[in-house]
């Protein structure tokens, strides 16, 4: 939500807005009270009325405050606001400006406002109004907002589902590290803002992030996890910090991930006009199996690269197996197969943590 220069005991919607530096001067009330009788008289007197009655007086008839604040207490460009309506409004115009520049903003002010809630804003010398409507505009699926009722523009974000991430502190309590979530800021002037983007917030500052940029630091974050674990085994082994693996180096006619001791070299049937083709073997991953736990081959998991020349199409798929019994994975199918693992891991860490939770009483 964007900071405006509007109080906000003023302001309906509850946004954090700046305060004004000098106390406001309240004025006496109003007579008649009722908000439709304030509207009624005001629309009964006549443009002569109007022009010679002084602007206090205008303002005590309609139930309107004024306050005047440092020229910084405005937004950028704004040389005067309203926001409320007729028995219950507030003016906000720099204390710096000439009187005889001021009176004429108030009444500007004055003439358009009603029985409904309205923000205008003055941000031309020459007078131009700027009005601010309350706004019902389309929602995002993921959108968690209440936008069901008519906003201010300046009050309308779209924001999703957070995603956190904490740590646990010596007195066992979750501190927060970072939180990241989908949001749209559809009249920011920021660019970014106003189309969908990733909103990182690490408790000091919040970053806005298009989808590409989410999407690096995402790889970032993952290959960050990847050293916190690398440390983590190694603090457990107790063993010293391994040296870099050089670069794989595909020897000719393989991939650079071939476990070329592995790989077949087969010929074709002179019936298919002869030569040979390779069927390509990756180095194998097995994950152990728990003691005293029975599969096929001892293993949980099992999976490694493999490409076959003779096949339609040759390239290099995921052959993934369990006790024996496996497929072959695609691409997309492999990515599908981590979603899964990373949920599955996420479960297992979470049935740990709560291995160790007491009975209640």
């Amino acid at each position: 939500m964007r900071i405006t220069s509007i109080p906000a005991t003023f302001k309906p919607s509850g946004g954090i807005v700046t305060q004004p530096t000098a106390e406001a001067v309240e004025p006496p009330p109003a007579a008649p009270t009722a908000t439709d009788d304030l509207y009624a008289a005001w629309q009964n007197m006549t443009a002569k009325d109007t022009a010679n009655t002084p602007v206090a007086q205008l303002l005590t008839l309609l139930g309107i405050r004024l306050i005047e604040v440092d020229p910084e207490g405005l937004e950028d460009d704004t040389i005067g606001s309203f926001i409320g309506k007729v028995g219950e409004g507030i003016v906000v115009v720099p204390r710096t400006m000439p009187q005889a520049d001021r009176e004429p903003i108030v009444r500007r002010f004055l003439d358009q406002i009603g029985t409904e809630y309205k923000v205008l804003k003055e941000r031309d010398p020459k007078g131009r109004m700027f009005r601010e409507a309350r706004l019902k505009i389309e929602c995002f699926e993921w959108c968690t907002e209440d936008h069901s009722e008519p906003q201010f523009a300046d009050d309308i974000i779209h924001a999703g589902q957070p995603a956190e991430l904490e740590l646990t502190g010596e007195t066992g309590d979750r501190v927060p590290l970072l939180h990241s979530r989908l949001g749209v800021d559809p009249f920011s002037p920021d660019t970014v803002q106003r189309k969908p983007h990733v909103v990182l917030d690490d408790e000091q500052s919040m970053y806005f992030l298009p989808p590409m940029q989410a999407l690096e630091f995402a790889d970032e974050m993952t290959a960050f996890a990847d050293e916190v674990r690398a440390q983590a085994q190694r603090a457990t082994q107790g063993s010293e910090v391994p040296k870099p693996a050089a670069p794989a180096v595909a020897e000719l006619g393989h991939y650079p991930w071939c476990d070329t001791d592995a790989c077949n070299t087969h010929r074709y049937d002179a019936s298919d006009g002869g030569g040979t083709y390779v069927e390509h073997i990756g180095a194998t991953y097995d994950m152990p199996i728990p003691e005293a736990m029975s599969v096929m081959h001892d293993q949980l998991l099992s999976f490694n690269l493999a490409a076959d020349e003779s096949a339609v199409d040759a390239s290099a798929l995921l052959s993934f197996n369990s006790g024996g019994e496996g497929t072959t994975l695609d691409v997309a199918e492999t990515d599908q197969a981590i979603t899964n693992l990373e949920a599955a891991l996420s479960a297992l860490r979470a049935m740990r943590a709560q291995m160790v939770q007491e009975k209640q009483a």
